[in-house]
Parts: structure tokens; C-alpha cells; sequence
């Protein structure tokens, strides 16, 4: 079906491209009223064609403030900007976040598209993780002290079981030792994610982070993957920490590794977006420009835990602990950044990574 009204300077085909576009796509003149729907608009935001042509901006459900305010600043700054993971209130049916991105052209329009997302960014449940990180902090304690002393004395005794046994049952002896060992590496990671993270800040290279990386991979537990970095060189530093930013990423592409298997394809890029902000905890807009992500062709993210991803003891791994996301995002809150995980339509997950600037972060200390 064609939109209502047209764009002016958009010739047939172009508008038939927009409206086949997997998205919502919405003209909005210099008034901030649609003026022509295009693509799934009307599934997205659950109203039809006639409605939407000609109402407000601001009366779209769940996205209507934030949607203006994006075309508003796009519109004074002419420039394309874009706003991720925005929450849907009230949801919009099923779908509770989108990513806007609002584009002025000609004639006084801009375009908004409304890309709708399925994973819920970290931030957004920064409190729960917060909660479930100091359930883990006293269990780490309690498992510390409590059990890894016992631990050391059942795999005294069953090597010196094992001494008095034959061929045929040292097998059970070291079966008990393998596992009172996977125990004990279960508490020391347990007590690493307890321990206090260093709030100290520094410019840093991303570049040298996943340079680093990459290497320990190919040399590694990727040895037999193929790796495609895909870096824009000319990125300033971040804020962060490089040792943490390390363990982050080394976490990230093993763990893409170990989805996709023995034809492992793992794509890493960094890129510069302009337009994305979030609000810290004190209400105030900071900037987050630079975007990495790690993505894999494996099987995507199993949809039982998708809403629950970087909480501590989920995992789709067997064998897996399910604190290795957790550790990637209490690392990258602390930076101020955010993660982010989805499966993506042709397969495989995508991780994505939006950091600060240092120099943003440098002139808020000062």
C-alpha cells in the first residue's frame, strides 16, 4: 500500500524501497506532524495509515517525548542523530525498546525510522544488576571461607585413595579431583567478581586493546576461527581502564568463538556514531560515540535467556558459569558505557559496546 503523502523529491522506486524497509519509517514536517508512513510503521506503533498522517509527533504511544526531542535537535543542529534502546512506555504490544533515528532533508522534513529491538540494554536494568552483584559478592564470601577448605582435604584424601587402588578404579580417584578443582575455579571466580573494581579511569587505545586481543585469540582458544577486524583508525581514546577493557574483550570473543564452533567467523569493528546519549544517574545527558561489537555466525542467542543475559549464573553454555557477561558488564558500567546483545535476522549475535570519550570524560572531572 502506498503512503498517504509522499515526500516530494522521492521518486517512485525510492518510496517503494522505504516501504519495504523491515522498519518504521515516518516523514515528520517542520510543524512535527507525519506527514507520510511508510514501511511497518502501522504494525510497530499499532495504529493505521489515516491516524497517523497529520497527528503530532508527540501523541505517537510509548516513544511520542522521546521521538520529538530527536527530531527537534536533529533538526536544529541539521544533522543526522540517533537514539538507541529507548523504552517503550507504555510498550508498543510485545516490543519494549526501539532504536530513532531522525535525518532532516529538503524541504523542512525530517525522517524518523523506528527499528525495534528485542534484548533490553544493560542500563536499563542496572539496578537489578546491582542487586544480583552483591547476592553474589556475599555468596563469594560465604563460599570462600566455607568451602574451598574443605574442598582441599576431600582432594587430599582421594589422592591418597588413589594410591591404594588399581588401574581399574584410579580413574574414580581422579574424577573426584577434577571435579573438587572445577569447584574451587567456580569460588575463584566467584571471589574475582566480589572484588572491588578499580575506579580509576585513563585514556586508552582501543585499537591496542583489541590488537591485544585478537593476538591472544588467534594464538588461543581461536586458533582455528577466522577473525575479520574491521577497525575506523582514526578513533580518539575512551575513558576506561586497559587491563579491565583486556578482560572485556578477550570474554567477548571467546565467548563468539565458543558459540559459532569449528567454523567460527567472528567479526570485530569499531566505529564512531554520532547522536547516541544516554542520562547517568544524576538525570544528565553524557555522550557514548564510540561503538565496537563482536559478532559471530553462531546460533544467536538462546531466546530463554536473551532478557536476562548479563545477570550472574545465566548462561546457554554447558559447562558454563554464566559470571563471565556479568563481569563484561559490571566492567563497562563503571566506564559509563553500555552492552548490549541481540541475534541477528541471517543468524549469529551481535555484542555491541558504546563507550565515552576520554576527553568528555576528563572535562566533567575537572
Amino acid at each position: 500500500m502506498p503512503p498517504t503523502t509522499g515526500l516530494p523529491y522521492a521518486s517512485e522506486r525510492d518510496q517503494e524501497i522505504l516501504s519495504g524497509l523491515r522498519q518504521g519509517v515516518l516523514a515528520v514536517d517542520d510543524n512535527n506532524k507525519v506527514t507520510a508512513v511508510y514501511a511497518h510503521s502501522e504494525s510497530i506503533l499499532g495504529r493505521s495509515r489515516e491516524s497517523l498522517v497529520s497527528s503530532p509527533l508527540s501523541a505517537l504511544q510509548g516513544i511520542g517525548d522521546r521521538a520529538l526531542d530527536l527530531v527537534t535537535r536533529a533538526r536544529q543542529e541539521n544533522t543526522p542523530l540517533n537514539s538507541y534502546d529507548v523504552r517503550c512506555r507504555p510498550p508498543l504490544g510485545d516490543i519494549e525498546l526501539v532504536d530513532l533515528h531522525a535525518n532532516p532533508v529538503d524541504d523542512g522534513l525530517t525522517i524518523l525510522s523506528i527499528l525495534p529491538r528485542r534484548i533490553t540494554a544493560f542500563l536499563e536494568k542496572k539496578s537489578e544488576m546491582e542487586a544480583a552483584a552483591r547476592s553474589v559478592s556475599g555468596l563469594a564470601s560465604m563460599l570462600a571461607h566455607e568451602i574451598k577448605n574443605p574442598l582441599s582435604g576431600i582432594r587430599g584424601a582421594a589422592q591418597l585413595m588413589g594410591r591404594a587402588l588399581d588401574d581399574n578404579h584410579l580413574q574414580l580417584t581422579d574424577l573426584i579431583c577434577k571435579e573438587v578443582d572445577r569447584i574451587k575455579d567456580l569460588v575463584d571466580d566467584l571471589e574475582s567478581f566480589n572484588a572491588p573494581i578499580e575506579q580509576h579511569i585513563e585514556a586508552v587505545n582501543i585499537h591496542e586493546v583489541l590488537d591485544h586481543v585478537l593476538n591472544l585469540a588467534m594464538a588461543g582458544f581461536a586458533s582455528g576461527a577466522t577473525i575479520r577486524p574491521k577497525f575506523d583508525p582514526s578513533l580518539p581514546p575512551v575513558a576506561g581502564n586497559y587491563d579491565r577493557l583486556v578482560q572485556v574483550f578477550l570474554n567477548l570473543v571467546k565467548n563468539a568463538s565458543e558459540a559459532a564452533g569449528m567454523d567460527a567467523d567472528i567479526t570485530v569493528t569499531t566505529a564512531y556514531r554520532h547522536g547516541i546519549w544516554i542520562k547517568d544517574k544524576d538525570g544528565k545527558r553524557k555522550r557514548l560515540p564510540i561503538e565496537i561489537t563482536v559478532i559471530d555466525n553462531g546460533p544467536g542467542l538462546p531466546e530463554n535467556i536473551k532478557g536476562h543475559l548479563f545477570d550472574p549464573f545465566v548462561t546457554g553454555r554447558s559447562g558454563g558459569t554464566g559470571l563471565g557477561l556479568s563481569m563484561v558488564a559490571r566492567y563497562i558500567s563503571s566506564f559509563g558505557g553500555t552492552v548490549t546483545a541481540d541475534s541477528l535476522p541471517e543468524g549469529g549475535a551481535i555484542f555491541k559496546i558504546q563507550l565515552a570519550l576520554y576527553e568528555d570524560r576528563h572535562h566533567e572531572q575537572q
